[in-house]
């Protein structure tokens, strides 16, 4: 049983007011004028009553005894008691509260959200804080956020609820996890509780060293939306036409209908009616045609009420059209040849080269005097970092020629190439102890094999990715195999996704991709909800890490010229289905997510003595004002 407790105990220093109002009695004695015929025997009655006076006065006095009952309630009341619903012993709490882009699903008719019912959740876990256990806010969607301490402020607790905002980001469990056991390190946690919509991933990568309380709030209606938007080059004829990829998918179990409008730089370019529900989404195709850098964006209007509505706008950057750039050295005929049949290539395999950046780098020097490209094959060399675990050489007539064993035909560059009959004319092997774990451990992945060592490396490093020929092609019969144009095709291929010349896609909400500039300059981000930041480029003239917490458009301002815009949409299958799971799975244990229950607030009994005050007032008028005034 919990005793009441008192939010104002200072207001029983009220309960002095008693003492005058008693005063006021003994000082009020009014005696009745009567006419006797003796004082003889009078005079013992008033003996009697002196003995007893200080109590005799209060025998009979119903007056007094009601305004002592309604001084003492209106004291209570004053003093606010209640009977406490929070925690029987100190317990320190991490509260993790869900910010995702699902989080802001509505009901039909309402505009409360599951974030709303949340908060309210959470206030009254706040208000029952009475000195007994501590709280600590997080927030987390595809990331996490300490709000508070452990804290039993109220004050402090309720601003920070104020910073507990809906994002536009999918939602990501484990992080905030991470946080919550390094800050729980500071306190004797016994558990954490979570509160979310249930739409997270199943599996949890993060081994509970606490209890973990899911609840989950259930709460939203139907939904469509927009989950993937991709662009790839029609074709080879027409370089600046472009096929534009849209997928919708619902969360009902029930169809429902929509119209999907796309627009190019604010100008209608295409309109398509749609239907989606939970097991069948639909996918439409736009053909639009793009030759100059253009911003493309699709807008889905629901017949009827929708859910979420984050997820109904994408917006998608087509590049400007241009031929791959690719630089060849003057000595790789063979290359140069199966790159010349190529269409929309700009080749340089001059002496000397003619710029400083290429999509595309073919060499057989590691030494590129200053160039760079996002994809770069050396022929015939091997790395200098690796040098001590791999040598080359050149076999003799006596030798057998080196066949190739396995290749890693899913790698960009070896898709459908067959090595099996091509013959290699030098042997790279493993110094003693060396193996392939080693190149691992270098940031090398082998992806072709041969009996005695590795024939071909992949290493990527950032956003450029760089591939070793150990060999020279030119001294094996790779050049004379269908495998050669294919292999020459995939690089072409690989440096056109790499510069966005063959296929782009939408980019979700979280942080934009990099963005080519000027070297060395500060620029504004301006972006949706008016908001602003400031960001400089590196020496490169990249543009990188710049938030985008909202779905919309992104203009990159210098000063106040345009230098680039992209834009972000939500693009998240998982929070457009508002799919709740019933549990999730731990490394070692799995937690239900169980539906959240109304918290007990504190049971206030203010207004109860209020009340009988009042009761008692009204009893005192009656009595005292009607009663006794008609019996006069």
């Amino acid at each position: 049983m919990s005793w009441p407790d008192f939010r104002f105990p200072l207001g029983g220093w009220f309960f002095l007011s008693l003492i005058p109002l008693v005063i006021l009695y003994f000082l009020k004695l009014k005696r009745s004028r009567l006419e006797i015929p003796s004082l003889a025997l009078w005079q013992s009655v008033v003996n009697d009553q002196r003995v007893n006076s200080p109590f005799q006065k209060f025998r009979r006095n119903l007056l007094l005894l009601l305004q002592l009952i309604l001084i003492c309630l209106v004291i209570l009341a004053l003093m606010q008691p209640f009977i406490s619903a929070g925690p029987e012993t100190d317990e320190f709490i991490p509260v993790l509260i869900d910010c995702s882009a699902s989080m802001s699903a509505r009901l039909p008719g309402s505009d409360q959200t599951r974030l709303d019912v949340a908060k309210e959740q959470v206030q009254a876990m706040i208000d029952n804080l009475r000195g007994k256990g501590k709280i600590s806010l997080f927030t987390f969607s595809s990331g996490g956020r300490r709000l508070t301490e452990f804290t039993d402020d109220q004050q402090l607790l309720n601003r920070a609820m104020e910073d507990v905002l809906p994002t536009h980001r999918a939602s990501k469990l484990d992080e905030v996890l991470r946080m919550a056991e390094a800050y729980a390190r500071t306190a004797p946690v016994q558990r954490v509780i979570v509160m979310t919509d249930g739409n997270l991933k199943d599996q949890v990568d993060f081994e509970l060293p606490f209890k973990l309380e899911v609840q989950r709030v259930d709460q939203g209606g139907s939904n469509i939306g927009i989950t993937e938007m991709t662009a790839r080059r029609s074709g080879m004829d027409n370089p600046s036409a472009w096929d534009i990829f849209i997928r919708v998918a619902g969360s009902s179990e029930e169809t429902v209908f929509g119209e999907i409008t796309l627009t190019q730089n604010g100008k209608p370019a295409g309109k398509e009616s749609v239907s989606a529900s939970r097991e069948d989404s639909e996918r439409l195709v736009f053909s639009v045609d793009s030759p100059e850098s253009s911003l493309v964006q699709a807008t889905l209007k629901v017949e009827g009420f929708d859910s979420l509505n984050i997820d109904n706008t994408v917006w998608l950057s087509l590049p400007k059209t241009r031929p791959l750039r690719v630089r060849v050295d003057a000595e790789l005929y063979s290359w140069q040849h199966a790159l010349a049949v190529q269409p929309d290539l700009e080749i340089d395999s001059a002496a000397t080269a003619n710029a400083a950046e290429y999509d595309l780098i073919i060499s057989n020097s590691e030494d590129l005097k200053g160039i760079h490209a996002p994809i770069m094959i050396y022929n015939g060399v091997v790395p200098k970092d690796l040098a001590d675990l791999i040598s080359v050489a050149d076999m003799t007539a006596d030798d057998e020629p080196v066949q190739v064993v396995d290749w890693a035909n899913t790698a960009p560059l070896l898709r459908h190439v067959r090595l099996r009959d091509v013959q290699i004319g030098q042997q790279a092997r493993f110094a003693t102890g060396a193996n392939a774990l080693m190149l691992e451990e270098r940031g090398y992945e082998v992806l072709i094999h041969a009996a005695a060592g590795p024939l071909m490396l992949q290493r990527r490093r950032g956003l450029e990715t760089e591939f070793y020929f150990l060999f020279h092609t030119d001294r094996s019969t790779l050049p004379y195999r269908l495998a050669f144009p294919i292999l020459v095709r995939n690089a072409i291929e690989a440096a056109l996704q790499q510069a966005g010349l063959a296929e782009v896609a939408a980019v979700p909400t979280g942080v934009l991709p990099p963005i080519k500039l000027e070297a060395d300059r500060e620029y504004v981000i301006q972006g949706p909800k008016d908001r602003a930041d400031t960001a400089k480029s590196n020496s490169n003239g990249v543009l990188n890490g710049v938030q985008a917490d909202f779905v919309g458009k992104y203009d990159v301002l210098d000063g106040s010229d345009v230098a680039a815009s992209i834009g972000t949409g939500l693009l998240s299958p998982l929070e457009t289905s508002l799919a709740a799971v019933e549990q999730l799975q731990f490394a070692e244990l799995t937690v239900a997510t169980d539906e959240t229950k109304v918290i007990d607030s504190d049971r206030h009994l203010w207004w109860i003595l209020a009340m009988l005050a009042f009761v008692f007032l009204l009893i005192e008028w009656w009595y005292f004002q009607r009663m006794r005034g008609a019996t006069t």
